[in-house]
């Protein structure tokens, strides 16, 4: 390989306020604690990783060490904490001082118990509206991570989001990283040398390119049968492997050192939205019943790659896509 790429991955460890102590205690069981265990073992990996504010307290109330192993790897820069709202509200449907206090309250919160430097944000359900730029900021935040739907429904394409964006809002800048869908569905439940063949490919077309993978952690130990394939059969560590038999050319990052060492590729004004999943499952039942027969009877159509790209002029939006090329890289 002559071109090298930067791989950011992202894990999103959730569960809500009043869950069982069992349904806890089996997600830090199976998932979250199987995944550390291992990740310490490939001391070259990166991750960034979001806990929401509910189990964060949770697991310091009953598995303390867990954070204080943490708190090591974020010392070593190896591990990036990712901020968010402490209660992991919808942001959408919170008044903007409480976006603010909510997501200030739980960075000095992991700044006091990991040691974090908190620069970046998970969104919940990734439901986006504009004017939340604003209100990140005031809250200290530089950086979040988005589906690549959301980009693409302002008028991207494939090949423009290997990289990261800067959006504005009355003047207050915020950069937003595409976090790829063909990644989320290879991750983990295709092979992990799909994974190594879908950055190779980026890398040979896209030079200096960049590629995020933001999940769900429980994919890896709590959705149905994945303990059984991530860990008990192999799939993370061949993972893992394959990982650091390509280091040479596929560099594990944080969002944090892409912001400081890469240029954005442009500005982007991104319409309200969700990651696709979600503005499916949204639908009135007989629309939705609609769409998947719709969609079904495209998929035979040999045009359907065609049409997919074309899905985003579909959603009604109005795109206010511009795209600027910024000579150094500057933040709110």
């Amino acid at each position: 390989m002559s071109n090298t790429i930067r791989f950011a991955f992202i894990l999103h460890d959730h569960q809500p306020v009043g869950n069982f102590d069992n349904v806890f205690e089996q997600a830090y069981q199976d998932s979250y604690k199987l995944f550390l265990d291992l990740f310490e073992r490939y001391p070259h990996l990166k991750i960034g990783l979001h806990t929401s504010g509910p189990l964060m307290e949770w697991l310091d109330a009953h598995h303390p060490d867990y954070l204080d192993r943490l708190a090591g790897h974020v010392r070593s820069g190896r591990i990036e904490i990712i901020g968010g709202a402490f209660y992991e509200p919808i942001l959408a449907m919170i008044p903007p001082r409480d976006r603010v206090g909510q997501i200030r309250t739980f960075s000095n919160w992991l700044e006091n118990r990991l040691g974090a430097e908190v620069r970046g944000v998970w969104i919940p359900e990734r439901v986006w509206e504009q004017n939340m730029t604003s209100d990140l900021v005031a809250a200290g935040i530089q950086y979040t991570l988005l589906d690549d739907t959301h980009f693409k429904n302002a008028g991207l394409q494939e090949e423009q989001l290997h990289g990261y964006y800067l959006t504005e809002d009355n003047g207050n800048t915020l950069a937003v990283f595409p976090d790829s869908e063909p990644l989320r569905y290879i991750i983990p439940f295709g092979q992990p040398h799909q994974v190594i063949d879908y950055l190779r490919n980026v890398a040979q077309n896209h030079p200096n390119a960049v590629c995020v993978f933001g999940d769900d952690g429980e994919k890896f130990g709590v959705w149905p049968e994945t303990k059984k394939t991530v860990f008990d059969e192999g799939w993370l560590v061949r993972l893992f492997d394959l990982l650091s038999e390509h280091q040479s050319w596929i560099k594990m990052v944080t969002l944090a050192e892409v912001v400081d060492t890469i240029a954005p590729l442009g500005k982007v004004y991104l319409p309200e939205g969700s990651y696709r999943e979600m503005t499916e499952w949204v639908l009135p039942p007989d629309q939705l019943s609609s769409y998947e027969e719709t969609r079904a009877n495209l998929k035979r159509d040999n045009r359907w790659e065609q049409f997919r790209g074309l899905r985003a002029a579909d959603t009604g939006g109005t795109s206010r896509f511009a795209i600027q090329k910024p000579t150094r890289c500057t933040h709110g």
